[in-house]
């Protein structure tokens, strides 16, 4: 897989790149967040797999899906409740993560959401599967941007219907920023990693 960032006027474009597709997680002049994925095969689905061999990249992905599952929003030192609570006062939570699949979804918010593409976020062993889908337009509702082999997700930082998770995918981003080109990184397994994954078990 091959990392590259590019400096733009507005905040760094990210571009993952392997296989012919491009996963491009940018933030934008209207001040939101944006993942597409740009590829050559022409379908109303694709998806981009992000694996362990990128320790670094997998990790921030892992965080991110840890924050979401676990609702996550802000540092623990300034927000403390039960998770009950948590859930009851966002209602959006649900559609969001679904905890049978253990799947993030998330309905751009780029338009209405009977029409917004969609972006779904899958744990799946050591892996984690990003899906990007369009759905059907419906007559008398605004087009989402979209194309065959393109389909763009926005996050916005502002009126977001899934505020206030909005600030876990801009989190997120801060932190791919700071990552290295993945390619420095190779298959193996760091002290990082080990360090990491003690942690958790011993948090869990």
């Amino acid at each position: 897989m091959k990392l590259t960032k590019q400096d733009t006027e507005f905040g760094l474009n990210i571009t993952l790149e392997e296989n012919n597709k491009q996963f491009i997680i940018s933030f934008l002049g209207n001040l939101d967040l944006y993942w597409i994925i740009k590829t050559k095969e022409k379908d109303n689905k694709h998806s981009f797999v992000i694996t362990k061999e990128n320790y670094d990249l997998y990790r921030t992905f892992d965080e991110l899906y840890s924050d979401i599952e676990n609702i996550n929003i802000f540092d623990k030192d300034s927000f403390e409740t039960e998770e009950t609570d948590i859930e009851d006062e966002y209602s959006n939570y649900k559609e969001l993560f679904n905890k049978e699949n253990k799947t993030i979804t998330w309905y751009s918010d780029e338009t209405a959401h009977e029409v917004a593409n969609v972006l779904k976020i899958k744990k799946q062993d050591n892996i984690f599967k990003i899906e990007f889908y369009t759905q059907p337009h419906i007559y008398g509702y605004d087009r989402d941007f979209n194309s065959p082999n393109y389909i763009p997700i926005r996050f916005r930082n502002s009126g977001s219907r899934y505020y206030p998770f909005n600030v876990v995918f801009m989190r997120m981003y801060n932190k791919l920023k700071k990552i290295d080109d993945v390619n420095d990184y190779g298959h193996q397994i760091h002290i990082e990693e080990y360090m990491y994954n003690k942690i958790k078990k011993l948090t869990k």
